[in-house]
């Protein structure tokens, strides 16, 4: 297939995150709780209205020791996040005339010594959030004021986590795919837990491996933007798939090499057609959430075990060459609900577009 082909396929099928259940999770945010609300106001109020810094950071340290989740909910209505006051902290400690140790989790960071340095730091950020809500210390107004930060801040305090959980949550739903549809793959904990360790083939990370890392026939890289990628997230994209399909092309020979497949998607790739490119142009095959079918087609294929693939008519037309590739061991029909009825609910399985049922 063409690059221009493959260029409009992702296009055609690109991923509409902002309808994803996995996506919305982090767009929307909770409520602050009352114990949150009363917690942040007596900070605040210590902040604004405490004239003594030591005593201010000493009622905020008191706070944080007695309610540990409100630390979290503090740095993110003053726009921080839990690895932003750790890695200012650590810069500062570096330039002290005493350096002090600073804990690896924020948490711990009011049950320490590090609190010198931390207390100070927070306190100037609260300063600033907080003091155009001097004036409404009443409790009303303060919760009011409060639940708006919490709301307006979230997206930008979960952006690194989402960037994070994304990234893993495409290999986490091919693992799942493929448990569901009962093929062999590894490492198996990644459909419980995506982030855990990919599998190692000859110093080359893959994100997943059918049927297994000794014997293996598809090895797969994932890369999900839902955002610009920027220049860095294209070069990075683009060299390990490179670098995996260099790797392949010289420790197997042409009849033993295993497939490299990408699950490349997201509008980001929109926005920087290099790195698009560079994965399109080196993978052997390609899929996205909408196609992620096809590592279904692909592994009967490679393991000759029967499936049925189920899709629109229109999906069947326009992935003809595709099919045609692929339907040595998987049997392809329109989707038709009447149709799946036949089979018990449990061998039923919805992938993408594609609902696949494997017994």
């Amino acid at each position: 297939m063409s690059i221009e082909s493959r260029r409009r396929e992702f296009h055609s099928h690109v991923w509409n995150h902002s309808v994803d259940p996995f996506q919305l999770q982090f767009d929307d945010r909770r409520p602050l709780n009352e114990r949150e609300i009363d917690g942040l106001e007596k900070i605040a109020k210590a902040a604004l209205l405490e004239t003594d810094a030591t005593k201010a950071c000493a009622t905020i340290q008191r706070e944080l020791k007695l309610h540990a989740e409100l630390f979290a909910a503090t740095l993110q209505v003053v726009g921080l996040t839990r690895n932003k006051i750790l890695q200012d902290l650590k810069a500062a400690a570096r330039s002290a005339p005493v350096v002090q140790t600073i804990p690896t989790n924020y948490a711990r960071l009011p049950f320490t010594a590090a609190w010198t340095a931390a207390g100070p730091y927070l306190l100037r950020r609260l300063q600033q959030v907080f003091r155009p809500l001097v004036a409404e210390f009443d409790d009303e107004a303060f919760g009011r004021s409060v639940e708006a930060l919490n709301q307006a801040t979230w997206p930008g305090y979960i952006r690194q986590e989402r960037a994070k959980r994304s990234g893993h949550e495409a290999e986490g739903r091919m693992a799942q795919l493929l448990l569901a549809t009962k093929f062999p793959f590894e490492p198996e904990e990644k459909a419980d837990n995506p982030l855990c360790r990919d599998a190692q083939i000859g110093g080359i990370s893959f994100d997943l491996v059918v049927p297994s890392v000794k014997a293996p026939a598809l090895v797969f890289k994932a890369t999900v933007h839902t955002s610009n990628i920027g220049q860095y997230g294209e070069s990075k994209d683009h060299l390990e798939v490179d670098e995996a399909k260099r790797w392949l092309d010289g420790a197997y020979s042409q009849k033993s090499r295993p497939k490299l497949v990408a699950l490349i998607d997201g509008v980001g790739f929109e926005s920087n057609r290099a790195g698009l490119d560079g994965v399109l142009e080196k993978a052997d095959e390609f899929c996205q959430f909408r196609t992620i079918w096809k590592i279904v087609a692909m592994a009967s294929t490679a393991l000759e075990r029967p499936v049925k693939i189920f899709l629109p008519q229109a999906e069947l037309d326009y992935f003809a060459d595709f099919i045609k590739e692929h339907s040595k061991s998987a049997e392809y029909e329109v989707y038709d609900p009447a149709v799946l009825t036949r089979y018990p609910p449990e061998d039923i399985v919805v992938a993408g577009d594609a609902t696949i049922v494997a017994s």
